[in-house]
């Protein structure tokens, strides 16, 4: 069995369930704290006025999130991965246009520390390296063949696979991520 593996793969973004999970979860804790912060500061009797505003600029902010995923990026993303017995390299593939590498560039500042995973979404310098010393856990979705490389409390990447690749590199990852013990 080979020790390094190397492919590309375009993924999509607007039919990714991981990134809408990601966005969902990034916009409701957003959301609900500053509509807590503003409830604190009317003194809580003017509940459904923020909440409905707080609701009408998600749907906004959602809707021009897709927007640009859509039509910048044309609902693929280019990626690069390299997996060795160190670790797990991501970098970004080449933009088909300036206006989607400048795309990049603002969104990874705006996500650079998000706390939700997805690691693939907010790459500051266009890559990612996750060691295996750092891994604790994975998960596999096979309908979509992403491995999702975790700690002990997130996401550290999403691995997603090719239909050629899969079965060796969930192999690979079997063999590189110990299964946790039950005496933790």
């Amino acid at each position: 069995m080979a020790e390094v593996f190397d492919w590309d793969v375009r993924v999509p973004l607007v039919s990714n369930v991981y990134v809408l999970i990601d966005i969902l979860i990034v916009l409701m804790v957003l959301s609900l704290g500053l509509s807590g912060v503003v409830l604190f500061f009317v003194g809580f009797d003017k509940v459904y006025e923020v909440l409905r505003v707080f609701v009408i600029a998600d749907g906004f902010v959602i809707l021009l999130l897709y927007s640009v995923m859509g039509f910048v990026f044309l609902n693929r993303f280019q990626l690069i991965y390299h997996i060795d017995t160190e670790g797990v390299h991501v970098r970004v593939g080449e933009f088909e246009s300036s206006l989607n590498r400048m795309a990049w560039r603002t969104s990874s500042i705006v996500q650079r520390y998000s706390f939700t995973g997805g690691r693939v979404y907010s790459l500051m310098n266009e890559e990612h390296y996750v060691s295996w010393s750092s891994v604790t856990r994975y998960f596999f979705d096979s309908k979509h063949r992403v491995v999702s490389l975790t700690d002990d409390f997130r996401p550290l990447m999403r691995v997603y696979c090719t239909v050629d690749n899969v079965d060796d590199v969930l192999e690979f990852v079997r063999l590189m991520v110990p299964e946790p013990s039950d005496d933790r």
